[in-house]
């Protein structure tokens, strides 16, 4: 493969929803009919084109699973998959509708109710430090099962990458880019890697207006301990760009410490501040600046019923919820309180800019 995807926006756009396309039609695997459903039923154009051949599926799917029952079997699957399927066929496929979003002053909310059915791996487990190593037991995204979801492979930045389908999207287009996936590197962001993602990002984001990536931490509800990140194609910047935040030369504070950096060196010494901390962070890299938000760990903070986690998405100000009452009801100032829980006391204190 090589990387013309990356040429532009368009470009982009088209391969992402072909893959969507070309999977539904030739799996037959149900992790890979689930990817498909969440991420088309994101996406308002795929959601229009593919709706009626998901329906067939998500039809047959009910219908072998219901057999199965009777055969007193379990369904053919991966166990996450098999329990996601059951909580998609008790919602009920036809309520499905392409994911709404709305604005709650400067917040962005999506209702998502196929996001609350991704396993939650260890992203949520309380932990001590920045840093684990690599377990090639526990789940990663060198799996052999994984390979039909990859969106492209190949040279990028002088680094061989691969860009996989988030099996659960939150964000436009989204992805999961890993560097040399193969040397099964834990996520921890060393120096040379925070060169190759600075460099890329200004690339891929003069090439493809509203491209962005995303990353979290250990600590800060990585999912996954295999170093990756999370792409994105939106076509309105993350509420945490907004000119009114102090951090961009507004008189408003952001909820909880955020610092923004244009120049590389400044913004891995700050990041190097943190790893000898043992500070966990969330990173945003959009339109030419990175924001950096250290924070409390997970496990240290106390969620309201509608939040999840507190990952990069939600800590630059974006909140999928699965529930609809939630999704009508939020009010601006009961988002930016459980953004400012994860508030880092003392990160005044931290010397690096």
């Amino acid at each position: 493969m090589n990387s013309d995807i990356f040429q532009s926006a368009d470009i982009f756009r088209v391969r992402f929803e072909q893959g969507l396309v070309n999977l539904l039609r030739a799996s037959g695997e149900l992790g890979e009919d689930i990817l498909v459903l969440a991420n088309a039923n994101f996406e308002p154009r795929i959601w229009a084109h593919l709706h009626g051949e998901l329906r067939l599926c998500f039809a047959r799917l009910a219908a072998e699973q219901a057999v199965a029952a009777q055969e007193g079997r379990l369904p053919h699957g991966a166990a996450d998959d098999v329990v996601a399927l059951r909580q998609i066929l008790d919602h009920g496929f036809e309520t499905l509708r392409s994911t709404e979003l709305r604005r709650a002053g400067p917040w962005e909310l999506q209702f998502n109710p196929l996001r609350a059915f991704r396993p939650a791996r260890h992203g949520n487990a309380p932990v001590t430090g920045i840093r684990a190593p690599f377990e090639t037991t526990r789940f990663h995204f060198d799996k052999p099962f994984l390979r039909r979801e990859i969106i492209w492979q190949g040279p990028l930045g002088g680094r061989d990458a691969t860009l996989l389908y988030n099996k659960f999207p939150f964000a436009d287009y989204h992805g999961l880019l890993v560097p040399d996936i193969g040397a099964h590197r834990p996520q921890f962001l060393e120096a040379a890697d925070f060169a190759w993602l600075w460099k890329l990002a200004r690339e891929l984001g003069e090439r493809m207006p509203g491209f962005g990536i995303g990353y979290n931490s250990y600590g800060a509800h990585a999912s996954v301990n295999h170093l990756h990140f999370q792409t994105y194609l939106r076509t309105v910047p993350l509420p945490v760009e907004d000119a009114r935040w102090s951090h961009n030369g507004g008189a408003e504070p952001y909820p909880c410490c955020c610092l923004s950096f244009d120049r590389q060196q400044a913004a891995y010494e700050f990041i190097a501040e943190l790893h000898e901390r043992t500070i966990g962070y969330n990173l945003v890299l959009a339109a030419g600046k990175l924001y950096c938000l250290p924070r409390r760990k997970q496990g240290e903070i106390a969620y309201a019923p509608w939040l999840a986690a507190l990952a990069w998405y939600e800590m630059a100000g974006g909140f999928p919820l699965a529930n609809e009452a939630d999704f009508a009801r939020l009010e601006p100032a009961e988002i930016a309180a459980q953004i400012a829980a994860a508030d880092l006391v003392g990160c005044d204190t931290l010397s690096a800019r």
